[in-house]
């Protein structure tokens, strides 16, 4: 049986996020390594969904800074793909953003 995500919140674990995700703490082995991505962020089909298009695939962006990481902002983000979540967004692949910039 597996139990619940909680909720969390943008820039930590254990905080609420936008698009209503649940993110458990992070945990050894819950995600992948590192990676950057380039693109434009743009909204999701659920209010507060933000996403983004690279590397051949679709990205949910999670906790990403909302002063950078907003619908049509052009980023360059670093993190992690985030496996065993829930969201109400359904869709991208869940990814934690560890830092963002523009450009």
């Amino acid at each position: 049986m597996s139990t619940p995500a909680t909720p969390v919140t943008p820039g930590s674990p254990g905080t609420p996020s936008p698009g209503g995700l649940s993110l458990p703490p992070t945990k050894p082995g819950a995600s992948s390594a590192e990676i950057s991505l380039h693109g434009t962020v743009e909204a999701g089909v659920e209010r507060g969904c933000l996403l983004l298009h690279d590397r051949g695939g679709l990205y949910l962006l999670l906790n990403g800074d909302p002063a950078v990481v907003y619908a049509g902002a052009s980023v360059q983000i670093t993190g992690h793909i985030v496996k065993d979540i829930r969201t109400f967004c359904m869709q991208g692949v869940p990814f934690q953003v560890t830092s963002a910039r523009t450009g």
